[in-house]
Protein backbone atom coordinates (compact mmCIF):
# COMPACT_ATOMS: atom_id res chain seq x y z
CA UNK A 1 0.00 0.00 0.00
CA UNK A 2 2.87 2.40 0.87
CA UNK A 3 4.46 1.73 -2.53
CA UNK A 4 1.19 2.60 -4.28
CA UNK A 5 0.91 5.87 -2.32
CA UNK A 6 4.51 6.80 -3.18
CA UNK A 7 3.92 6.13 -6.87
CA UNK A 8 0.76 8.23 -6.81
CA UNK A 9 2.60 11.09 -5.03
CA UNK A 10 5.41 10.86 -7.56
CA UNK A 11 2.87 11.08 -10.36
CA UNK A 12 1.22 14.06 -8.74
CA UNK A 13 4.52 15.87 -8.28
CA UNK A 14 5.47 15.17 -11.86
CA UNK A 15 2.12 16.46 -13.06
CA UNK A 16 2.15 19.69 -11.14
CA UNK A 17 5.85 20.46 -11.32
CA UNK A 18 5.23 23.38 -13.66
CA UNK A 19 2.41 24.95 -11.58
CA UNK A 20 2.56 27.66 -8.88
CA UNK A 21 2.31 26.82 -5.18
CA UNK A 22 -1.46 27.49 -4.70
CA UNK A 23 -2.46 25.42 -7.68
CA UNK A 24 -0.03 22.76 -6.57
CA UNK A 25 -1.52 22.61 -3.05
CA UNK A 26 -5.09 22.42 -4.39
CA UNK A 27 -4.14 19.61 -6.71
CA UNK A 28 -2.43 17.75 -3.88
CA UNK A 29 -5.47 18.17 -1.58
CA UNK A 30 -7.79 16.99 -4.36
CA UNK A 31 -5.71 13.89 -4.98
CA UNK A 32 -5.42 13.18 -1.23
CA UNK A 33 -9.19 13.51 -0.84
CA UNK A 34 -9.68 10.99 -3.67
CA UNK A 35 -7.25 8.65 -2.00
CA UNK A 36 -9.11 8.93 1.32
CA UNK A 37 -12.45 8.17 -0.38
CA UNK A 38 -10.90 5.23 -2.17
CA UNK A 39 -9.44 3.99 1.12
CA UNK A 40 -12.85 4.24 2.83
CA UNK A 41 -14.36 2.26 -0.05
CA UNK A 42 -11.67 -0.40 0.33
CA UNK A 43 -12.31 -0.61 4.08
CA UNK A 44 -16.04 -1.08 3.48
CA UNK A 45 -15.43 -3.81 0.93
CA UNK A 46 -12.99 -5.49 3.30
CA UNK A 47 -15.57 -5.42 6.10
CA UNK A 48 -18.19 -6.91 3.76
CA UNK A 49 -15.78 -9.66 2.71
CA UNK A 50 -14.98 -10.44 6.35
CA UNK A 51 -18.70 -10.66 7.12
CA UNK A 52 -19.27 -12.93 4.11
CA UNK A 53 -16.37 -15.17 5.12
CA UNK A 54 -17.71 -15.39 8.68
CA UNK A 55 -21.20 -16.29 7.43
CA UNK A 56 -19.75 -18.91 5.07
CA UNK A 57 -17.73 -20.45 7.89
CA UNK A 58 -20.84 -20.59 10.09
CA UNK A 59 -22.90 -22.26 7.35
CA UNK A 60 -20.05 -24.68 6.72
CA UNK A 61 -20.07 -25.74 10.38
CA UNK A 62 -23.85 -26.28 10.23
CA UNK A 63 -23.49 -28.40 7.07
CA UNK A 64 -20.74 -30.46 8.68
CA UNK A 65 -22.97 -31.16 11.70
CA UNK A 66 -25.86 -32.16 9.42
CA UNK A 67 -23.60 -34.44 7.39
CA UNK A 68 -22.33 -36.07 10.57
CA UNK A 69 -25.92 -36.61 11.74
CA UNK A 70 -26.89 -38.14 8.39
CA UNK A 71 -23.85 -40.42 8.44
CA UNK A 72 -24.75 -41.54 11.97
CA UNK A 73 -28.37 -42.23 10.99
CA UNK A 74 -27.28 -44.19 7.90
CA UNK A 75 -24.95 -46.27 10.05
CA UNK A 76 -27.77 -47.02 12.50
CA UNK A 77 -30.11 -47.95 9.62
CA UNK A 78 -27.51 -50.34 8.23
CA UNK A 79 -27.17 -51.97 11.65
CA UNK A 80 -30.97 -52.34 11.92
CA UNK A 81 -31.18 -53.88 8.44
CA UNK A 82 -28.44 -56.36 9.30
CA UNK A 83 -30.21 -57.31 12.54
CA UNK A 84 -33.53 -57.69 10.71
CA UNK A 85 -31.95 -59.95 8.11
CA UNK A 86 -30.50 -62.10 10.88
CA UNK A 87 -33.82 -62.17 12.74
CA UNK A 88 -35.71 -63.09 9.56
CA UNK A 89 -33.39 -66.02 8.98
CA UNK A 90 -33.88 -67.17 12.58
CA UNK A 91 -37.65 -66.66 12.74
CA UNK A 92 -38.59 -70.29 12.23
CA UNK A 93 -35.92 -71.48 14.65
CA UNK A 94 -36.90 -68.98 17.34
CA UNK A 95 -40.63 -69.54 17.46
CA UNK A 96 -41.64 -72.94 16.13
CA UNK A 97 -40.59 -76.46 16.88
CA UNK A 98 -41.95 -79.40 14.91
CA UNK A 99 -43.17 -82.74 16.17
CA UNK A 100 -45.25 -85.50 14.63
CA UNK A 101 -48.71 -86.44 15.83
CA UNK A 102 -49.99 -89.99 16.08
CA UNK A 103 -51.39 -89.88 12.53
CA UNK A 104 -48.01 -88.77 11.16
CA UNK A 105 -48.92 -85.13 10.45
CA UNK A 106 -46.65 -82.31 11.58
CA UNK A 107 -47.62 -80.16 14.58
CA UNK A 108 -45.93 -76.86 15.37
CA UNK A 109 -45.66 -75.40 18.84
CA UNK A 110 -44.25 -72.20 20.28
CA UNK A 111 -40.86 -72.62 21.91
CA UNK A 112 -39.82 -69.01 22.55
CA UNK A 113 -42.04 -66.19 23.74
CA UNK A 114 -39.88 -63.36 22.38
CA UNK A 115 -40.81 -62.12 18.88
CA UNK A 116 -38.32 -61.50 16.11
CA UNK A 117 -38.03 -58.10 14.48
CA UNK A 118 -40.37 -57.40 11.57
CA UNK A 119 -39.37 -55.31 8.57
CA UNK A 120 -41.69 -52.56 9.84
CA UNK A 121 -41.58 -52.45 13.67
CA UNK A 122 -44.99 -52.19 15.43
CA UNK A 123 -44.40 -48.72 16.81
CA UNK A 124 -46.63 -46.59 14.55
CA UNK A 125 -49.72 -47.26 16.65
CA UNK A 126 -50.42 -47.95 20.34
CA UNK A 127 -50.09 -51.62 21.27
CA UNK A 128 -53.84 -51.72 21.96
CA UNK A 129 -54.54 -50.91 18.27
CA UNK A 130 -53.80 -54.31 16.71
CA UNK A 131 -55.97 -55.15 13.71
CA UNK A 132 -55.55 -56.48 10.19
CA UNK A 133 -57.64 -57.50 7.20
CA UNK A 134 -56.56 -59.03 3.90
CA UNK A 135 -57.96 -61.10 1.08
CA UNK A 136 -56.88 -63.12 -1.98
CA UNK A 137 -56.51 -60.83 -4.99
CA UNK A 138 -57.45 -63.73 -7.27
CA UNK A 139 -58.59 -67.35 -7.10
CA UNK A 140 -56.08 -69.99 -6.07
CA UNK A 141 -54.60 -72.77 -8.12
CA UNK A 142 -56.82 -75.89 -8.25
CA UNK A 143 -56.56 -78.93 -5.99
CA UNK A 144 -54.28 -77.57 -3.27
CA UNK A 145 -52.64 -80.20 -1.03
CA UNK A 146 -53.31 -80.59 2.73
CA UNK A 147 -51.78 -77.99 5.08
CA UNK A 148 -51.12 -75.58 2.23
CA UNK A 149 -50.88 -72.04 3.73
CA UNK A 150 -53.00 -69.30 2.17
CA UNK A 151 -51.30 -65.98 1.50
CA UNK A 152 -53.76 -63.07 1.54
CA UNK A 153 -51.79 -60.74 -0.68
CA UNK A 154 -54.14 -57.73 -0.67
CA UNK A 155 -53.99 -55.97 2.70
CA UNK A 156 -56.64 -53.36 3.52
CA UNK A 157 -55.54 -52.54 7.07
CA UNK A 158 -52.59 -53.69 9.18
CA UNK A 159 -52.41 -51.79 12.46
CA UNK A 160 -49.24 -52.66 14.43
CA UNK A 161 -47.87 -54.44 11.32
CA UNK A 162 -48.47 -57.93 12.70
CA UNK A 163 -49.63 -59.44 9.40
CA UNK A 164 -47.13 -60.25 6.64
CA UNK A 165 -48.61 -60.42 3.14
CA UNK A 166 -45.44 -62.15 1.94
CA UNK A 167 -46.16 -65.39 3.81
CA UNK A 168 -49.74 -64.94 5.10
CA UNK A 169 -48.70 -65.20 8.76
CA UNK A 170 -49.85 -62.95 11.59
CA UNK A 171 -47.25 -62.64 14.36
CA UNK A 172 -48.78 -61.23 17.54
CA UNK A 173 -47.01 -58.01 18.57
CA UNK A 174 -48.51 -58.18 22.10
CA UNK A 175 -50.03 -60.81 24.37
CA UNK A 176 -53.80 -60.74 24.73
CA UNK A 177 -57.16 -62.16 23.73
CA UNK A 178 -57.67 -61.96 19.96
CA UNK A 179 -60.60 -62.49 17.60
CA UNK A 180 -59.96 -63.94 14.14
CA UNK A 181 -62.34 -64.21 11.21
CA UNK A 182 -61.82 -66.00 7.91
CA UNK A 183 -63.98 -66.84 4.93
CA UNK A 184 -63.85 -69.06 1.86
CA UNK A 185 -65.70 -69.02 -1.46
CA UNK A 186 -66.12 -71.69 -4.15
CA UNK A 187 -67.77 -71.62 -7.57
CA UNK A 188 -69.28 -74.41 -9.63
CA UNK A 189 -66.95 -76.40 -11.87
CA UNK A 190 -66.55 -79.62 -13.88
CA UNK A 191 -66.47 -81.61 -10.63
CA UNK A 192 -68.24 -80.65 -7.43
CA UNK A 193 -65.82 -78.05 -5.96
CA UNK A 194 -65.24 -78.09 -2.23
CA UNK A 195 -62.68 -76.84 0.24
CA UNK A 196 -61.92 -77.09 3.96
CA UNK A 197 -59.77 -74.47 5.66
CA UNK A 198 -58.46 -74.27 9.21
CA UNK A 199 -56.97 -71.52 11.31
CA UNK A 200 -53.84 -72.49 13.24
CA UNK A 201 -52.00 -71.11 16.23
CA UNK A 202 -48.35 -72.09 15.90
CA UNK A 203 -49.49 -74.90 13.59
CA UNK A 204 -52.19 -76.21 15.98
CA UNK A 205 -55.76 -75.99 14.71
CA UNK A 206 -58.11 -73.49 16.40
CA UNK A 207 -61.11 -73.92 14.10
CA UNK A 208 -62.17 -74.75 10.55
CA UNK A 209 -64.79 -74.12 7.85
CA UNK A 210 -66.08 -76.15 4.91
CA UNK A 211 -67.83 -75.14 1.71
CA UNK A 212 -68.83 -76.84 -1.54
CA UNK A 213 -70.54 -75.81 -4.77
CA UNK A 214 -72.12 -77.80 -7.59
CA UNK A 215 -71.31 -79.03 -11.08
CA UNK A 216 -73.99 -76.92 -12.77
CA UNK A 217 -73.64 -73.20 -12.59
CA UNK A 218 -72.71 -70.51 -12.22
CA UNK A 219 -73.21 -71.29 -8.56
CA UNK A 220 -71.36 -69.34 -5.83
CA UNK A 221 -71.07 -70.44 -2.21
CA UNK A 222 -69.22 -68.69 0.64
CA UNK A 223 -68.75 -69.58 4.30
CA UNK A 224 -67.03 -67.88 7.21
CA UNK A 225 -66.34 -68.38 10.89
CA UNK A 226 -64.79 -66.63 13.85
CA UNK A 227 -62.55 -67.88 16.64
CA UNK A 228 -61.38 -66.22 19.86
CA UNK A 229 -58.17 -67.31 21.54
CA UNK A 230 -55.43 -66.36 23.95
CA UNK A 231 -52.36 -65.42 21.93
CA UNK A 232 -48.89 -64.71 23.26
CA UNK A 233 -46.45 -62.22 21.85
CA UNK A 234 -44.58 -63.85 18.96
CA UNK A 235 -47.22 -66.52 18.30
CA UNK A 236 -47.93 -67.36 14.65
CA UNK A 237 -51.51 -67.42 13.37
CA UNK A 238 -52.30 -68.39 9.77
CA UNK A 239 -54.85 -70.13 7.53
CA UNK A 240 -54.15 -73.37 5.67
CA UNK A 241 -56.03 -76.09 3.83
CA UNK A 242 -57.28 -78.88 6.08
CA UNK A 243 -57.35 -81.53 3.34
CA UNK A 244 -56.80 -81.58 -0.42
CA UNK A 245 -59.18 -79.15 -2.10
CA UNK A 246 -61.21 -79.89 -5.20
CA UNK A 247 -61.17 -77.08 -7.74
CA UNK A 248 -60.21 -73.47 -7.06
CA UNK A 249 -60.60 -71.40 -3.92
CA UNK A 250 -62.57 -68.52 -5.39
CA UNK A 251 -61.87 -64.85 -4.75
CA UNK A 252 -63.20 -61.95 -6.84
CA UNK A 253 -65.22 -58.75 -6.35
CA UNK A 254 -68.32 -60.99 -6.22
CA UNK A 255 -67.00 -62.81 -3.15
CA UNK A 256 -63.68 -62.56 -1.32
CA UNK A 257 -61.77 -65.28 0.48
CA UNK A 258 -60.39 -63.27 3.40
CA UNK A 259 -58.58 -63.34 6.75
CA UNK A 260 -58.79 -60.74 9.52
CA UNK A 261 -58.04 -60.39 13.21
CA UNK A 262 -57.95 -57.88 16.03
CA UNK A 263 -56.94 -57.56 19.67
CA UNK A 264 -59.89 -57.60 22.07
CA UNK A 265 -57.97 -56.81 25.23
CA UNK A 266 -54.61 -57.43 26.87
Amino acid sequence: MAVVVCLILHLIISTVSGLDSDVWKKEIEKRLSSLEEFNVHLLEENANLRSLISETQRENKILKRELNNIAERVSKCEEVILRQDEDTNRTGELFLETRESEDGSKIFSRKNSQPGSRIVPPDSYPVSAVAFYGYLSQSSAPNLPPHHPLVYDTVVINRANGYNKGDGIFIAPVTGVYAFHFSVCVISGPETPWVSLEITLNGNSLGSIFEESSVSGPDYHCSSTMVISDVHVGDHVFIRTHTTTRGHIHSSPIGRTSFSGWLLYR
